[in-house]
């Protein structure tokens, strides 16, 4: 997906709010915000909106030095999911329909999310979400789908997020399973550390994408990762980073599982911000 004029804004209010964080020094944030600025200056709008946070959040890394902005705030979400677990796990367990209730957590766990302007409120949007059918609703086909998979790539999206997957995993069928998370940090996006934390070792094979793009861009990822994804028979991919790099894709099964928390993506999927999607997408 192409970046639209609106999405400049997000990055931008990104940078301030990531420089306020970091530092208390005013010349350091001026300098920051204008070194952001000129690159996304000098970038084609035909390249997807992961690939200009990639090259925005490059620079803030190097200009603030510093490797991860976010750990403090990623750890922390993980330390709270993790004592939601249980409760999450009962909630499916005690459901009349286990995996359709999974998919719905995995979703409500998308909301879990530090870009500007968005504010959330976890446990009730779990109720929501629980209480509610997607806006677009493929999770039939999907559970079809993964009984006939025997190799599934799952695409992670962020740090305490990576919990819910863990539930939803445990209720597919069994077969061979990656859980890719991005190659290095950035912006909250879970990497190896957040997938191990959450357990996700016990029930699929963690990998890293090798990029540090908030997004999957298979051209920017490791020969590993491009091998798995090549023969996967079936990828699911999570939050609005992994569809706004995939969506195009053709010649892969591809399921999208994500909230919709904005007016570019509520617009091409057809659909309304706040709403949940379970997209069947390619062959």
């Amino acid at each position: 997906m192409r970046t639209y004029l609106e999405c400049i804004p997000c990055i931008i209010d990104q940078t301030i709010k990531v420089a306020q964080q970091v530092t208390q020094d005013e010349g350091k944030r001026e300098d920051l915000l204008q070194k952001v600025l000129v690159v996304l200056s000098n970038i084609s709008y035909r390249q997807t909106p992961p690939y200009l946070g990639k090259e925005a959040h490059r620079v803030i890394r190097k200009v603030l030095d510093n490797h991860d902005p976010f750990l403090k705030l990623k750890r922390e979400f993980n330390q709270v999911v993790k004592k939601l677990y249980p409760s999450l796990k009962e909630k499916v367990n005690s459901s009349s329909d286990q995996f359709s209730c999974a998919v719905k957590l995995a979703i409500a766990g998308n909301i879990i999310d530090f870009a500007p302007g968005h504010h959330f409120e976890l446990m009730k949007t779990i109720d929501r979400v629980l209480a509610k059918k997607p806006a677009i609703d493929d999770t039939e086909s999907l559970e079809k789908d993964l009984k006939k998979a025997s190799l599934i790539l799952y695409l992670g999206d962020n740090a305490g997020e990576t919990f819910f997957d863990k539930i939803l995993i445990e209720h597919m069928p069994h077969g061979e399973i990656y859980y890719a998370v991005r190659g290095s940090p950035v912006i909250n996006d879970a990497t190896s550390e957040d997938a191990y934390f959450a357990g996700l070792d016990q029930v699929a094979k963690v990998i890293s994408n090798g990029s540090d793009a908030p997004g999957t861009i298979l051209e920017d990822c490791s020969e590993e990762f491009k091998n798995i994804f090549k023969r996967a028979d079936l990828v699911i991919a999570k939050g609005h980073g992994n569809y706004e790099t995939l969506n195009e894709v053709k010649e892969k099964r591809l399921y999208f599982l994500l909230m919709v928390k904005c007016k570019i993506i509520a617009r091409d999927l057809g659909c309304s911000v706040g709403d949940f999607v379970v997209k069947k997408m390619g062959k």
